[in-house]
């Protein structure tokens, strides 16, 4: 049977036991008031044995025996009367919830405060029933009191208690009159269910809590009031935005004590907004609030100093302040390692080493630590790094690095790449670093007697052409 059906099975058999719920409700009423009628005349009985007793006792009549058991006869009757009359009456009274209002103390801690009062089915026109008892009511009964009511507050979705106290205890609350009982609330809620025990029953009543009209008060809270960013980053603070009031003031939005090279923003998801304005029945508005840091430090925003400000709202009529929340922002900076060379292509012969100047900086704001060079280089090839470890490097320096590329000495001719790779650290964070390609074109190398016999056979050709022109010219 799926859980549908057995809804349906329930709220049927709670339809058509309705009748016989209510039949025996008013079955046990009219068994109360015909027991009522039988003390009542038990009590009748009692009383004018008493009387009898009485006048018997003051001549003499009976023994003092006699009289303390008519008297004890009466006292146990009357007490009989009294409980059955209570009773009835506690039956029919019941405990309303007149206002549930919530609230924000001075200390900005969200409380609830639950008014209670104490009211009768009928009310006199309940009571004129009894009025041929009056006679053994006694002050307490008049009054109609109610003892020991507790309340909880109690969350809709999971159930538990969301209320400190975790109970309250109201000693008395006499028919007509009102007590209050004051929460703090231990998880925010618009709307909440007050769970009421007294007189053996138990009362849930499922409220939405209204605002203070007599305060004007926004509550402004951000889960991430800290936050640390990047120099020429943003850093986004979610607020919300609570309305602890029934006004429909239009509300300004300010930061302070933010240096002025840091700029900001409030958006609402679409746009940017400067003012509020809370709509009939909402009370809980979502904003972001974007801040800017600059690109460099300075005096104002140093790097890794928390700067604390103030987000505020006040309100556009009179300028008062209506809520405010602490913020703070940690400025970090960010190492940015560049690599240059004047000359990325070479040509060498067969085993002839390529010397070149790299020049590594510091492009970032913060401190680079630990820059390792290394080579990526073909089979058999071999590279010296002089210095391979740059031990720190501040913002804006460079130093020069000398990269010498060796080819194999047995090697091939073409063209080869080599690839100058590099890794940083800045505040304990690896730094993106991007790579250098160098290319190489390796050509064969030529003999030196070669090179001598090429140069003698041209010497040689080129004298015997003057040669063969002076004859010529002799004749």
């Amino acid at each position: 049977m799926n859980k549908h059906m057995k809804s349906f099975i329930a709220v049927l058999l709670a339809i058509l036991l309705m009748p016989f719920t209510v039949r025996a409700q008013e079955d046990s009423e009219a068994a109360l008031l015909l027991d009522l009628k039988k003390t009542r005349a038990d009590y009748e009985v009692a009383k004018q044995k008493y009387e009898n007793d009485t006048k018997l006792y003051n001549e003499k009549a009976i023994s003092a025996n006699d009289f303390n058991r008519s008297k004890n006869e009466l006292l146990s009757k009357e007490v009989d009367y009294q409980k059955l009359i209570l009773k009835l009456i506690s039956q029919q009274s019941y405990i309303t919830v007149e206002r549930a209002v919530k609230y924000q103390d001075q200390r900005g801690e969200r409380k609830v405060k639950i008014t209670l009062k104490s009211a009768l089915e009928g009310n006199e026109e309940y009571l004129s029933q009894f009025k041929e008892h009056f006679d053994v009511f006694t002050p307490e009964m008049r009054s109609g009191k109610i003892y020991n009511i507790y309340v909880s507050l109690v969350d809709n979705e999971s159930k538990t208690i969301i209320g400190s106290p975790y109970e309250y205890r109201v000693p008395s609350i006499e028919l007509g009159k009102v007590a209050t009982a004051d929460f703090e609330l231990l998880k925010d809620a618009e709307n909440l269910t007050v769970s009421l025990n007294y007189n053996n029953r138990k009362d849930e009543k499922n409220i939405y809590l209204k605002k203070d009209a007599s305060v004007n008060v926004i509550d402004i809270s951000s889960m991430q009031f800290s936050q640390e960013a990047d120099l020429s980053s943003k850093a986004t603070y979610d607020l919300t935005l609570e309305r602890f009031s029934t006004s429909d003031d239009v509300y300004r939005l300010e930061v302070l004590d933010l240096p002025r090279q840091i700029s900001y923003d409030f958006t609402d998801g679409e746009s940017k907004v400067t003012q509020i304005k809370f709509a009939q029945g909402v009370n809980i508005k979502k904003l972001s609030l974007q801040v800017y840091l600059p690109d460099r430090d300075d005096q104002q925003v140093v790097i890794d100093k928390p700067i604390k400000f103030q987000v505020q709202t006040v309100t556009a009529s009179n300028g008062e302040k209506a809520g405010s929340e602490n913020l703070e922002i940690i400025p970090r900076g960010k190492g940015k390692i560049e690599v240059r060379a004047n000359n990325l292509y070479h040509e060498t012969t067969v085993g002839k080493e390529v010397v070149m100047d790299v020049t590594v900086r510091n492009g970032g704001t913060r401190r680079l630590d630990n820059i390792k060079l290394t080579t990526e280089k073909p089979l058999g090839w071999d590279t010296r790094i002089e210095p391979d470890v740059i031990s720190s490097l501040e913002p804006e320096k460079e130093l020069t690095v000398k990269v010498t590329i060796i080819p194999p000495s047995d090697g091939g001719v073409g063209a080869q790449e080599v690839k100058i790779k590099t890794e940083a650290m800045a505040d304990n964070r690896k730094v993106d670093t991007e790579d250098k390609t160098v290319r190489i074109q390796v050509n064969a190398s030529t003999s030196v007697f070669g090179t001598i016999f090429l140069i003698l056979l041209l010497v040689g050709f080129i004298g015997g052409i003057v040669w063969f022109g002076m004859k010529l010219s002799k004749r």
